[in-house]
């Protein structure tokens, strides 16, 4: 997997545009370029889908909006520190790309050799949104609290990209997929990355389906039975181990068969948690 982070003027400027505005000179600039040209504001409505697509050769119909948004006094201060956001996050990517790419390989086991664009925003937009692009997606990405744990970004980022490369898999098992997904991402990949289990984060609306599928996600990572007692003690996590058949084949598949036997076995697996004795 590779990630281009890119800034993009116009990007930048529709985001300031049609995002909440985060200070009162943009609300007052704003404010005014509505008043006087509301026809060609609400023209650029849907520009940030063409920008997406096209990148870089991306020529606006009209652009009246943006070379008064470049001409502002605090454009230029604007896209600096956007720019230094886009630097902070290829630092990242860079930092942890090797071992994320392998734990791919070695865990999702699914290709990912597409190549992603990653749309770099001003952090204080708070904005993340992706569109699919022809044989890959486009994100937008830029959080306010991504300087706070490069570790809990560049995972955020990862999901992300995850979850959008498989938003039309097994579209009608919708909580299974993202369970299976936050179980592989936001708590076995952060685990690895950080050194301490994180295996309580998450959704919360995923918990308890989490619960229920963590025994067979521990057989998909290649436990065994007398690994399950290690594993229960790094997540803080328990269940009754004399409930469960150690299932051999789950460390042989990739992540699409294990959401398929998830959804096969789904009742089951839902019974079985009913049933344990702690």
């Amino acid at each position: 997997m590779k990630l281009n982070f890119i800034t993009n003027d116009f990007m930048i400027c529709w985001n300031i545009l049609f995002q909440a505005s985060i200070s009162e000179v943009i609300h007052k600039h704003k404010m005014k370029l509505w008043k006087i040209y509301q026809k060609e504001y609400t023209s650029l409505e849907k520009d940030n889908i063409k920008i997406l697509k096209e990148g870089k050769d991306f020529i606006p119909d009209d652009d009246t909006i943006y070379n008064l948004m470049f001409e502002s006094d605090y454009y230029p201060v604007f896209k600096k520190e956007s720019d230094k956001h886009r630097v902070y996050l290829m630092k990242t990517w860079d930092k942890y790309k090797r071992k994320i790419n392998a734990f791919i390989k070695d865990v999702v086991r699914i290709p990912m050799n597409e190549e992603f664009d990653v749309f770099v925003t001003h952090p204080m937009l708070d904005v993340v949104s992706y569109i699919p692009k022809a044989n890959k997606y486009a994100f937008v990405w830029g959080r306010h609290n991504d300087n706070e744990s490069d570790v809990r970004t560049i995972v955020d980022l990862v999901h992300f990209v995850l979850r959008a490369k498989l938003q039309d898999f097994r579209k009608e098992y919708r909580d299974i997929v993202d369970a299976v997904l936050e179980l592989a991402i936001i708590n076995e990949l952060y685990t690895r990355l950080s050194g301490k289990s994180r295996y309580l984060d998450g959704n919360s609306k995923l918990k308890a389906l989490k619960r229920q599928l963590y025994p067979y996600w521990l057989m998909y990572l290649g436990a065994d039975k007398e690994d399950l007692v290690k594993y229960m003690r790094r997540d803080s996590i328990a269940f009754d181990i004399n409930c469960y058949t150690v299932e051999i084949e789950l460390r042989k598949v990739d992540l699409y068969d294990f959401i398929d036997f998830c959804i096969k076995n789904r009742k089951y697996i839902s019974r079985l948690s009913e049933q344990e004795v702690i």
